[in-house]
């Protein structure tokens, strides 16, 4: 991965590069950056301009030795931590998947979360960061590199550590090893502990504006413009996300008629097809729920926007936009904040591992007396 395969953040990439011209690059760095988004591929290429034999002025070389194994992934000095799910021994670390690693980076180094559980093919399990990563890297990193270059590695979502992970690693950058780069990645650093974030340096990974992801769109995934134009604007920025759209992903289109056909049975309040409709999601995974549930945050907010404000920074896609308005006269500014509220302590209930079922069915019974609050506004009186 080069720095010019990532359309926009121009002034990231200058700062990184300016880093290393002037031998003030930190041992450890924090890219902050949305799920999908190019965070992952900021890494990557970084890493590959730090080990590259022959750097230029503005990006590696992409034909040495080394950016030949960093583009593969198999450079000794290159490690990648990720979120691992069980079912490869009883410890399961990052080494163990990494065949399917490199190919899902191969395939899109975009993907979000959700997207590198589906390569695993086990949605239903939630991954996690053990303390065996912290003491694999540990390992790692009491030899010298093997290229004589920088070591790099790279943890995604480090959000995703568990506690004992998070204190292996904070002794690590304590007492940095020599020549050692760390680049931790995360949507959110609240998530992670104060006194590892105090201990990087932070780099905030903007979504791309329209203009770049647009072009990037048409040149590289061969979009025309038209549509490459709407995907930018509906994606707002987010090149996975962007990606997802153009291939007509099945998990949105999956969410799309879930959603309709929910809201639909909720304000009919048709209790028995309900019961059904969460029998059916309970045989969901975790992370296909979680990510239904920010779908459907998304159309309670697109609805709004239809309410309150100009329809033209809507975000919808075309299959959206008829429901659109048709649903959002029954959110309003009544209903509308205890929605958002029950459907982001859902999502948490889900994420904490408990149980969809009671969690989905609490959820639609809500829904059923909130859709039908009715929109009262207080009028002057003279």
């Amino acid at each position: 991965m080069q720095f010019k395969d990532i359309p926009s953040n121009v002034r990231v990439k200058s700062q990184l590069l300016h880093a290393v011209e002037n031998n003030r690059l930190s041992h450890a760095h924090l890219f902050t950056a949305e799920d999908g988004s190019s965070g992952l591929a900021m890494a990557l290429a970084f890493a590959q301009y730090l080990m590259c034999e022959n750097k230029k002025p503005s990006d590696s070389c992409g034909v040495c030795p080394a950016c030949l194994k960093s583009e593969k992934l198999i450079h000794p000095d290159l490690h990648c931590v990720f979120p691992v799910i069980t079912g490869k021994g009883t410890n399961p670390v990052s080494d163990h998947f990494i065949e399917e690693w490199r190919g899902a980076i191969a395939s899109n180094p975009f993907m979000s979360e959700e997207e590198w559980y589906l390569n695993l093919g086990d949605t239903n399990k939630q991954g996690f960061i053990s303390v065996n990563e912290a003491n694999e890297l540990s390992k790692k990193t009491v030899l010298k590199p093997y290229e004589n270059s920088y070591r790099v590695i790279i943890i995604w979502h480090a959000e995703k550590m568990h506690n004992p992970a998070a204190n292996k690693l904070l002794k690590l950058l304590e007492e940095p090893p020599e020549k050692t780069i760390f680049i931790l990645l995360t949507s959110s650093s609240v998530n992670l502990l104060e006194t590892i974030v105090s201990r990087l340096q932070n780099t905030t990974i903007e979504p791309c504006d329209e203009n770049s992801l647009t072009k990037y769109l048409i040149e590289k995934e061969g979009v025309d413009e038209k549509t490459a134009s709407e995907i930018s604007h509906l994606s707002s920025g987010n090149i996975g996300q962007a990606l997802k759209l153009i291939k007509g992903s099945e998990l949105l289109e999956q969410n799309t008629e879930e959603f309709q056909n929910w809201m639909r049975m909720c304000y009919k309040a048709r209790v028995i097809e309900l019961t059904s409709w969460v029998d059916m999601i309970n045989r969901w995974g975790r992370e296909q729920q979680k990510g239904f549930l920010q779908y459907a945050l998304h159309m309670v907010r697109e609805s709004l926007v239809q309410n309150f404000a100009d329809s033209s920074i809507q975000k919808v896609r075309e299959e959206e936009e008829q429901f659109t308005k048709n649903f959002a006269p029954f959110i309003h500014q009544n209903n509308a904040i205890e929605i958002i509220e029950e459907i982001e302590l859902a999502h948490k209930h889900i994420s904490r591992n408990g149980s969809s079922k009671f969690i989905f069915m609490d959820l639609t019974l809500k829904m059923v007396v909130l859709l039908h609050v009715k929109n009262i506004t207080l009028q002057e009186t003279n």
